[in-house]
C-alpha cells in the first residue's frame, strides 16, 4: 500500500471540445493510496471539490490507456485497473472534472505491480495403492527461480525425490503427502493417497463322510505341486469341512484328505483337488 499527498498543478488550456482544464489554488488532491496485485491496481484519493473520476495509465508518461469515466461528482474517489502485467512499472495520472466544468489533471505518479505468486502443483493429486506399496509423486513450482520442494507425509515415508511408500495397514487408510516450496514456504500442495488393506483370501474344503462307522476324524494335507508331496495342514477334524486361511494371493494349492479310524489307522489319500488364489 502506497500513500501520496500532492497538489495538482496545471495550466489553463482551452481544449478543442471547449472544456477548460484548469487548476485553482483552492483545488487539490490528498490521501492518494495505491494497492497492487500482480495484475490489478486499486487507487483511492480525495479531492477538495466534488468531481468525476478517471485514471490515465501506461508504461510511459504518454499513458495511452484510461479507465472509464465515473461521472458522479464526489470528493472520495476510487478506481480499479485490471489486466496489468506482473512486476511492471506503470505511470498514471488522475483526471477529474468538476461542475464548472474544469478538467483537473494531477502530476505523474508511478506504481509497480507485484510478481506472480509462487504456486505448487503435485502430480498425481490422488492415488490408490496397496498396503506397503509405493507411488512416485512429482511437484512443479512456478513463478520462482528455486523450484525445490520439501516433502512430508502423514503416514508411511516419502523421500526427498517424492517417492512415497505406504504403511502396512489392516483396513483402508488415507494419507496426505505435502510438497512445500523452498522459495516460499507459505505455498504448498497435497496429494491424497488411499492405502488399501490386503484382501484376506481363504480356501474352503468340503468332503463326503466315509462309509465306515469307525471313523474318528479327518486330516487335510496341502502341497504347492500337483501330485505332492503333501504337508499336514490340519488333523483331528471331526466335521466334513475345513477352511484354509493361510493362503497367499496368486498361488495355486493342491489338497487331499484322509480319514482315521478308532484304531488309529489312516486311510489312503482322497482324490486331489486344487484351488487357485486370485490377485490381489
Amino acid at each position: 500500500m502506497s500513500k501520496f499527498v500532492a497538489v495538482w498543478i496545471v495550466a489553463i488550456i482551452v481544449c478543442t471540445s471547449g472544456l477548460l482544464i484548469a487548476q485553482t489554488s483552492e483545488t487539490w488532491i490528498s490521501n492518494l493510496n495505491v494497492s497492487t496485485t500482480s495484475t490489478t491496481a486499486t487507487l483511492t484519493w480525495t479531492t477538495a471539490v466534488p468531481s468525476s473520476t478517471q485514471v490515465r495509465y501506461g508504461l510511459t508518461t504518454s499513458y495511452g490507456t484510461h479507465t472509464t469515466v465515473n461521472p458522479t461528482l464526489v470528493t472520495a474517489h476510487a478506481a480499479t485497473i485490471a489486466g496489468l502485467t506482473p512486476s511492471t512499472l506503470y505511470h498514471f495520472r488522475l483526471v477529474d472534472q468538476d461542475a464548472e466544468p474544469l478538467a483537473l489533471g494531477s502530476i505523474d505518479y508511478t506504481m509497480t505491480t507485484q510478481a506472480n505468486p509462487v504456486a505448487v502443483v503435485v502430480t498425481p493429486a490422488a492415488a490408490t495403492i496397496p498396503s506397503g506399496g509405493s507411488q512416485q509423486l512429482t511437484a512443479q513450482v512456478t513463478n520462482a527461480s528455486n523450484t525445490a520442494v520439501t516433502w512430508v507425509t502423514s503416514a508411511g515415508t516419502v523421500t526427498a525425490a517424492g517417492l512415497f511408500t505406504a504403511p502396512s495397514v489392516t483396513a483402508n487408510f488415507q494419507v496426505i503427502v505435502t510438497a512445500t516450496s523452498v522459495a516460499d514456504n507459505s505455498k504448498s500442495a497435497q496429494a491424497v493417497i488411499t492405502v488399501t488393506a490386503p484382501i484376506q483370501h481363504s480356501v474352503l474344503l468340503q468332503w463326503q463322510a466315509s462309509p465306515s462307522s469307525e471313523i474318528q476324524f479327518y486330516s487335510a494335507y496341502r502341497s504347492l505341486m500337483k501330485g505332492g508331496p503333501y504337508s499336514l495342514l490340519a488333523s483331528a477334524i471331526t466335521g466334513l469341512g475345513y477352511t484354509d486361511s493361510s493362503v497367499q494371493s496368486g498361488t495355486t494349492y493342491y489338497y487331499v484328505v484322509t480319514a482315521t479310524n478308532s484304531s488309529g489307522e489312516e486311510s489312503a489319500d482322497s482324490a486331489e483337488v486344487s484351488a487357485g488364489v486370485p490377485n490381489p
